[in-house]
């Protein structure tokens, strides 16, 4: 599995699960607030954040994921009797088509990998009963890519809330608020704090010493300054210019929030 898919035990799952965890959270508030009872999370991954909507009186979740591994992974750690848990493609949701209509469809960090975008949206827009909600995020290419250059692999495309707005409109959608996803104070403060310790221990000395320790006397290091969930919010904007303005200033995500 790839960084960006989030596992429990490892390093990156300690660094950054609060940043995901701030982005459902934001869901099932405004889930709950719409009496939102049949979810779809499309691209869950390995099913934390399908969960942490299942435990909070959302009655029935669909989470699909096209990666097998995941899917199982997400069914031994994070079962749930109000989930289930499906392998399907974004591009197709031949698997989902049984469930339809849903009430909303929450999926974040999906729309960047994916070849086809609008084909997905398309699908979202489709499996939504009238009156559903789509809640998707993406990272701020204005933030992470402002030259055009991804610095993930993985990414096929990022987008400017502008983008982001055009393609959520060609496939139907009209009825859409956007927010962004930025450090809080304490936030950009231990975001400081972690690239100023980050820089002192790719010291060689210290990076031989860390070596010599985990392989001769089996420690393990933990992860340095983990994220928390007071480290973020989420805030909405009313003009598209005033985020795409911003530049490299801007929140880190885009989050959609669209009406049918």
């Amino acid at each position: 599995m790839s960084f960006e898919r989030l596992m429990p035990g490892t390093a990156e799952w300690d660094l950054y699960y609060a940043n995901h965890e701030s982005r459902y959270q934001f869901a099932l508030n405004l889930l709950k607030k719409q009496g939102c009872r049949k979810i779809l999370d499309a691209a869950t991954g390995v099913g934390f954040g399908a969960n942490l909507l299942a435990q909070n009186t959302i009655s029935k979740i669909i989470a699909i994921d096209r990666h097998k591994e995941a899917i199982n992974y997400a069914k031994q750690e994070f079962g749930n009797a109000g989930i289930s848990f499906l392998i399907d493609d974004c591009e197709t949701f031949e698997q989902s088509k049984q469930y339809y209509p849903f009430d909303a469809v929450v999926s974040f960090e999906t729309l960047e990998h994916l070849p086809k975008p609008e084909l997905f949206v398309s699908n979202c827009f489709e499996s939504l009963q009238a009156g559903g909600y789509l809640i998707i995020s993406t990272p701020n290419k204005s933030v992470s890519s402002p030259d055009g250059i991804l610095n993930w692999e993985s990414h096929e495309k990022e987008y400017t809330a502008k983008e982001l707005v055009d393609l959520l409109q060609r496939t139907g959608f009209n009825d859409i608020t956007i927010y962004g996803q930025q450090f809080t104070p304490i936030g950009i403060l231990r975001q400081q704090l972690r690239a100023e310790l980050y820089r002192i221990n790719s010291n060689p000395f210290n990076r031989l010493g860390k070596w010599i320790q985990q392989t001769f006397r089996k420690v393990t290091f933990n992860a340095v300054l983990p994220e928390q969930r007071e480290d973020f919010e989420i805030i909405e904007y009313n003009n598209l210019n005033d985020i795409d303005n911003m530049g490299k200033k801007g929140p880190s995500v885009l989050i959609a929030v669209c009406k049918k």
